[in-house]
């Protein structure tokens, strides 16, 4: 079951995609699905249903805001200074999960895509989820920034050239940290292989450098090797 719902952050709200499952009995772990850089497109909301498909309530939030001007400023800063409002949203997903009837709040996962798989790896250092997905997001330079994160399967294409640095650096910081931890990196594919995207400048992602476009084949390993891996550890 899907719907849009109004997400209580603070003072203000943000719309968001909440997907149940219709199979299985409660309590259900959850999860937090961060969007890409397309915001609050339909992609994500597929996301949420194919979460809510094998078990889980998702949560998707819209971190624009509706597009609003300030609040993108705002999420894109949050890339670079790893706080602020991007995480403010994601905390309020998690405790509206953790407060819900049908939600197991032991198991609460976080996953995101591009810039929301940043923000995935990132908010799960402060050791409020379970487990964490990040898919191609950007990793912080220094080790002690993910200090306290759960267990991680991180996945990065090969083509990806400016984030491939960043799969590597992983690598080394969850190894450093002890982090029980999956890194994976598709040799054919780049950015944004889970994703499909939309819009006119989606065909033009593929003669980018991050070489972002859309494989089937891949999302369906990447995805199947996530969800064994909540299995595992939630």
């Amino acid at each position: 079951m899907f719907e849009t719902i109004d997400l209580p952050v603070g003072a203000r709200t943000h719309a968001a995609a909440l997907a149940l499952p219709c199979r299985g009995d409660a309590p259900y772990p959850a999860v937090v699905v961060v969007h890409d850089i397309y915001g609050f497109s339909r992609d994500l909301r597929r996301h949420c249903e194919r979460f809510a498909d094998a078990g889980y309530v998702a949560l998707g939030p819209d971190l624009y805001m509706g597009g609003k001007p300030g609040c993108v400023v705002k999420t894109l800063m949050s890339v670079l200074t790893n706080e602020g409002f991007a995480y403010e949203v994601i905390d309020a997903a998690r405790a509206f999960l953790e407060a819900r009837d049908e939600v197991d709040a032991d198991r609460i996962a976080v996953a995101g895509f591009c810039l929301g798989g940043g923000f995935a790896l990132v908010a799960a250092a402060d050791q409020s989820f379970a487990v964490a997905a990040p898919f191609y997001g950007a990793v912080p330079k220094e080790a002690s920034r993910l200090k306290g994160l759960c267990p991680t399967i991180a996945q990065f294409g090969a083509l990806d050239t400016p984030y491939l640095s960043h799969a590597k650096r992983l690598v080394r910081h969850l190894e450093a940290l002890g982090v029980e931890h999956e890194v994976h990196i598709y040799e054919e594919v780049g950015h944004s292989f889970m994703n499909q995207l939309e819009g006119k400048l989606a065909p033009l992602g593929r003669h980018v450098p991050i070489h972002a476009f859309y494989d089937p084949t891949t999302e369906a390993i990447a995805w199947d090797r996530m969800l064994d891996f909540f299995d595992r550890h939630m």
